[in-house]
């Protein structure tokens, strides 16, 4: 009886290991994502504001070079966290490749920050008609974001609610699917102006954004169906 008792110690024991190291993990993964969606907020504003506050549109571009800073700090937090404390993690591959596409998006955010600079330094700007469909694409984006946001944080609670958020991800990412080929096809018409090339990278990076966000939907479920089932 008392081999039977310590046995079941040690396996409480190891359970409690595992959630807290789940949930430091989450921790971890929620504040890169609260970054990522604070970058989103500033570049949706930038454009919002666009030609009216010229000082705010710098500043922002500058807090959404930041946020990869502090994403890209908080990743290396993760993995030596994973590497140190949690070698028997079962599901460390989904975490990591989690976090992976997280940084990823702050990496197209900030090549987006330093592009809308560039047209800025080059006193070229964003032409009126397509500064509104370009605006109308980050909402789109930032809609898939929010639902992706809202799965992470439904980790912590129950699976129903990861697999529902993570379907909005999936819905949101084909309206900004369409959303990106009605302003690359606006883009076209005016590819005899340089600078719109630049404005072509811009969207082709915004759609890579509602892209991970659907893929990394899927790590998110993955880590739900581990944890819940």
């Amino acid at each position: 009886m008392s081999i039977i008792n310590i046995d079941e110690n040690k396996e409480r024991m190891f359970i409690s290991r595992e959630d807290e190291a789940t949930r430091r993990i989450l921790d971890m993964i929620e504040e890169q994502t609260r970054n990522i969606g604070e970058a989103l907020h500033e570049l949706y504003q930038c454009l919002l504001e666009y030609e009216r506050k010229k000082e705010d549109f710098r500043k922002r571009l500058e807090r959404i070079r930041e946020s990869r800073e502090e994403v890209l700090r908080i990743k290396r937090d993760l993995y030596n966290y994973i590497a140190r404390t949690t070698p028997g993690l079962e599901i460390r591959e989904d975490w990591i490749r989690l976090t992976g596409k997280i940084v990823q998006v702050a990496d197209y955010l900030e090549g987006i920050a330093y592009r809308l600079e560039r047209l800025e330094e080059k006193g070229w700007g964003i032409p009126f008609s397509l500064l509104e469909p370009l605006r109308e694409f980050v909402g789109s984006v930032i809609e898939a974001y929010d639902a992706f946001r809202r799965a992470v944080f439904a980790l912590r609670y129950n699976l129903n609610q990861v697999l529902e958020f993570c379907k909005e991800v999936s819905d949101s990412e084909k309206k900004a699917d369409l959303a990106y080929r009605e302003t690359d096809l606006l883009t076209l018409e005016e590819l005899n102006k340089p600078h719109v090339h630049i404005i072509r990278l811009i969207i082709e990076f915004l759609e890579n954004i509602a892209d991970l966000f659907e893929d990394a939907s899927d790590d998110v479920m993955m880590i739900a169906l581990h944890r819940f089932t």
